[in-house]
């Protein structure tokens, strides 16, 4: 039997050999397989390096990295990930969660206060990891998340169960169609699909794994971002917030429409990567 730690390099000079992703990737999924596995957190693997692995889960890990060699995602393969120091179900009807998108999270942290009483829409839900992790964020706050994928509201339903949430319900709906024409939300928060169908991003093989409507747009990638940006006035309060996750290089197309919408305030939000890939626009009251 071998240690944690050993397993540890193992896996890593593994997907590194056979996935060839970078030393920082490797290690990053080395946790998630050897946290998924062993059921402990990571603080235990850190905590705990010489601790012997038995022989089922060295075993259980060796099937996971057969998988993970016919570059399946990860986290398809364990059908969880991680957002925002939370766990969620996952599967392939919906898409991976990215670490760029917690950006979204940090800025409605960093524009309202906790115990504000919100009317939130997480537009495109996907797996729900946003307004999951905005309702537990904001308990006082009323959340809608929508999706225009049953089976991915199917994932959105069992993580809102899974995290035992009370202040957040889920609707089928293209975009506003099923929105009740009335109601009025302070913060509308979306990732849509804005990938352009020639992007050449789109020959890596993990990505054919994942659901093409939710990362394929018309017009380059604009298409249905121009179309939340259309419509959102209608479902905003006076001085309601819209903030949309988008491609790297989209960043003045978007601040260019939403001033063409009378969309005012409009801020830019970068990355990790100093990218800038949120935009935001108030509602002007008209």
């Amino acid at each position: 039997m071998c240690s944690i730690h050993t397993h540890q390099k193992r896996i890593v000079g593994y997907l590194k050999e056979n996935i060839q992703i970078n030393e920082r990737e490797a290690n990053i999924e080395a946790n998630h397989i050897l946290k998924f596995v062993l059921k402990k957190p990571i603080s235990y693997l850190i905590t705990n390096q010489k601790t012997k692995i038995k022989k089922t889960e060295d075993e259980f890990i060796s099937k996971i990295l057969k998988k993970r060699s016919k570059k399946e995602p990860l986290a398809y393969i364990l059908r969880e990930w991680d957002f925002y120091g939370e766990t969620f179900f996952l599967n392939k009807n919906s898409l991976i969660p990215r670490q760029d998108t917690e950006l979204m999270i940090d800025l409605a942290i960093n524009q309202f206060d906790k115990d504000s009483r919100l009317n939130i829409l997480d537009l495109g839900t996907g797996s729900g990891v946003i307004g999951i992790t905005l309702s537990k964020l904001f308990p006082n706050s009323k959340i809608t998340v929508t999706d225009i994928s049953s089976k991915a509201l199917q994932v959105a339903n069992k993580n809102i169960k899974q995290h035992k949430l009370k202040n957040i319900h889920s609707i089928e709906s293209d975009w506003f169609n099923n929105i009740k024409k009335n109601e009025k939300f302070d913060l509308i928060m979306t990732n849509p699909p804005y990938v352009s169908k020639d992007d050449p991003h789109l020959i890596n093989p993990e990505l054919k794994f994942e659901p093409s409507n939710a990362l394929i747009s018309a017009d380059n990638g604009f298409s249905d971002i121009f179309k939340i940006i259309d419509e959102s006035p209608k479902f905003l309060k006076v001085e309601g917030r819209l903030f949309i996750e988008h491609g790297y290089n989209q960043g003045v197309k978007v601040k260019k429409y939403l001033q063409k919408k009378s969309f005012c305030k409009i801020k830019q939000y970068q990355d990790l990567n100093q990218k800038i890939r949120v935009t935001s626009g108030t509602k002007i009251k008209v």
